[in-house]
């Protein structure tokens, strides 16, 4: 995949999940597929000046959306694998999941017909961890992934593309 193409479906995920940062979406998602110095230059805080009335929060997300990504790989691309038998049933289990999830934070218990896939929850985890290492509120984190989640499967295509760029799937 081209550059273009993922600098494409980077401003796709962006208009989506963070909609304020999608004209810094293309360098971003540019430079964290180049890696090195590049990538860490994204991750940088030292020397940086907050800004707005949250000293303490994060600055820019996306790539911590990114960061997630990549740790989600293997699993993300399981799911977005020939096993998921289509976008709207993997849709309707993001969904379905997090009800349960949102039920068992509040300690209800919740049962419902769809079996637990793996793979989803292991990438709901790995970006859930992401955001929340790099200091983001739990309420805000929580939904931002599921909007993440959501964006992902919506773009199956593209986000294949961006983990094989980050790292063949082979490496998965």
């Amino acid at each position: 995949m081209s550059d273009e193409e993922i600098v494409d479906w980077a401003l796709r995920l962006a208009k989506e999940v963070v909609p304020t940062e999608v004209e810094l979406a293309p360098s971003m998602v540019v430079a964290y597929v180049a890696g090195g110095r590049e990538r860490e230059e994204l991750f940088r805080t030292r020397g940086s000046v907050p800004s707005g009335f949250d000293v303490g929060s994060v600055l820019v997300v996306f790539p911590q959306i990114l960061a997630g990504l990549a740790v989600a790989g293997h699993s993300l691309w399981n799911l977005l694998g020939g096993n998921a038998s289509s976008v709207s049933t993997l849709l309707k289990n993001v969904g379905e999941l997090w009800d349960r999830r949102k039920a068992a934070r509040k300690g209800k218990t919740e049962q419902t017909a769809v079996a637990d896939d793996p793979d989803l929850s292991r990438v709901i985890d790995a970006i859930e961890t992401q955001l929340a290492a790099a200091g983001m509120a739990p309420a805000d984190r929580e939904l931002l992934t599921f909007r993440i989640v959501r964006a992902l499967i919506a773009d199956g295509s593209g986000t294949r593309a961006f983990l094989t760029a980050i790292r063949p799937p082979s490496a998965s």
